[in-house]
């Protein structure tokens, strides 16, 4: 089985994507109107519900994608108190004004 080099780059990219976004944010129980947690009820879609062709197979065919979790509400909150983009800028090294300023120039 051959698999494109294409396969590698968006694993290691999507990885990377999730790390960085768990290192810099919580996701936790969203809250009623009076402040309250919402508990999570995990729902699941049914049976396959997605038929994706993979052609990197041995022999092209369809492949049934079986159940995901449905949405659920919650809540997306920055670890640090004093995130703002000065600070994660600090925390990561990187400088975005420095970044734009010598892609533009």
């Amino acid at each position: 089985m051959v698999l494109s080099a294409g396969l590698h780059v968006a694993d290691a990219s999507l990885w990377i994507a999730i790390t960085s976004f768990l290192a810099t944010f919580s996701v936790q129980k969203a809250l009623d109107e009076h402040g309250k947690e919402i508990p999570v009820v995990p729902k699941f879609s049914i049976g396959a519900t997605v038929l994706a062709e993979f052609s990197f197979l041995s022999s092209s065919r369809l492949m049934p994608c079986f159940s995901h979790p449905e949405t659920f509400p919650c809540r997306i909150v920055p670890r640090f108190h004093d995130a703002s983009v000065d600070r994660l800028a600090e925390l990561t090294g990187l400088n975005p004004t420095t970044k734009m300023m010598a892609s533009n120039g």
